[in-house]
């Protein structure tokens, strides 16, 4: 069959991309067109090399279509095939309605009568077909980040975990819910690659559970020998003789920063050393008292900005006030509206520890509009605070302070 390169005076145009793109855009989505209409690799390959093979500027040009003139021996040669796996690829991506042959009775293909009859491979249906791609890409591409969002959830919240295991291991070692959060973290999946969406979330909903109760249970331990603030309900057991510390008085003015105080830790959770999660280093694990004890999530709360404060009360559910898991999820949840790379959040938080750079996050939420020093790119931002944690010069406590402090202004 043949074709009029130029469309007659007063009819249609000829479908082109979608504004801003380019035939580079429709090469970078070839493995959705696979998955969509479950091409084989070589098929697909073969697509690719059709593409290739038309000029870019038809396929943003309504006068012309994207055409492939090359015979099949030297689209054969070219990828290694036969003319016959050519030509039935030919056929394949025709019945898929991803191009349409233009070739003569005698399969001659090229441009003649002075480019008004066209012969070749038409790539004008998948032209057709690319705002559903690009529809279609966004949505898989929303799915793997949700995908990627729980599973760095899921791993954040286990280290939480561990850490509040630990501290109730010491305080309360032959409890009877220390040894059921102590079965529930032994049968912990190793791996998350193979869960899907539903079990992910499945997952996080019992981990956020197992981390509640131990949290409960440190906050009885306390009880029994000390009061908490009025109305806030202490997430962590306390385990130092004086809680009353500021971080800024702490003993860790008196040691190079970063370096561990001379306490012993009780054995890690069995299990904790076969695990695949990443371990977090914290860089202030030796600070007196812990965060939630000095800035108490009371004070954090009326802190944070209200994009902040909207996570939090999406994640703390019925709690009156947020706890640990609280902190870390509601910082990785709102990532994205800041504009922060994920691997900036693994890097913080291998550099200073699942809540510490929850706690950054919420610093550098804060300040983006402050009007004397506002951060502009929170990615770097958090990024540079991981750094400095590796070097032992993040002062994140004095950015609490001053957080805390301004808030307290405004409230008097």
């Amino acid at each position: 069959m043949l074709r009029l390169a130029s469309p007659v005076p007063g009819t249609a145009t000829r479908p082109v991309l979608p504004s801003g793109c380019t035939r580079s855009d429709v090469e970078r989505l070839l493995p959705v067109i696979r998955r969509a209409f479950r091409l084989s690799e070589a098929c697909a390959f073969t697509l690719l090399a059709f593409i290739q093979a038309t000029r870019p500027s038809d396929w943003t040009d309504p006068a012309r279509d994207p055409v492939c003139h090359a015979m099949q021996t030297a689209m054969a040669q070219r990828l290694g095939l036969t003319p016959r796996a050519v030509r039935y690829h030919e056929t394949t991506l025709e019945r898929a309605g991803l191009l349409a042959k233009t070739t003569a009775a005698d399969g001659s293909r090229g441009s003649f009568a002075g480019g008004q009859v066209v012969q070749g491979l038409s790539l004008a249906p998948l032209v057709q077909r690319m705002p559903e791609l690009l529809a279609l890409a966004a949505q898989e591409d929303a799915e793997r980040q949700r995908l990627l969002g729980l599973r760095r959830q899921c791993s954040a919240a286990r280290r939480v975990l561990k850490g509040a295991l630990q501290r109730l291991l010491e305080s309360a070692p032959k409890a009877i819910r220390t040894t059921e959060v102590l079965g529930f973290y032994a049968e912990l999946p190793r791996r998350y690659d193979g869960l899907a969406v539903t079990d992910l979330e499945a997952l996080l909903a019992s981990l956020d559970e197992a981390v509640e109760n131990c949290l409960s249970a440190s906050e009885m331990r306390h009880e029994s020998s000390g009061v908490p603030e009025p109305g806030f309900r202490l997430p962590i057991q306390v385990t130092k003789e004086d809680n009353s510390v500021s971080c800024i008085g702490s003993s860790d003015k008196n040691r190079p920063a970063g370096k561990p105080a001379d306490t012993q830790l009780a054995a890690a959770p069995t299990g904790a050393e076969e695990s695949k999660e990443p371990q977090a280093r914290d860089f202030q694990r030796g600070h007196k008292p812990h965060w939630l004890e000095s800035f108490t999530p009371r004070k954090l709360y009326a802190a944070c900005s209200e994009d902040m404060r909207m996570y939090l009360d999406a994640v703390k559910g019925q709690r009156v006030l947020p706890n640990e898991l609280d902190m870390v999820r509601a910082a990785i949840l709102i990532l994205p509206d800041l504009g922060i790379n994920p691997s900036a959040w693994d890097e913080a938080a291998e550099a200073m520890g699942d809540l510490a750079a929850a706690l950054a996050v919420l610093v550098i939420d804060a300040r983006r509009f402050d009007p004397v020093r506002p951060i502009r790119s929170p990615g770097g931002a958090l990024r540079a605070f991981a750094r400095l944690a590796m070097t032992g010069k993040l002062n994140l406590a004095g950015s609490l302070i001053g957080l805390v402090e301004r808030e307290q202004a405004r409230s008097e």
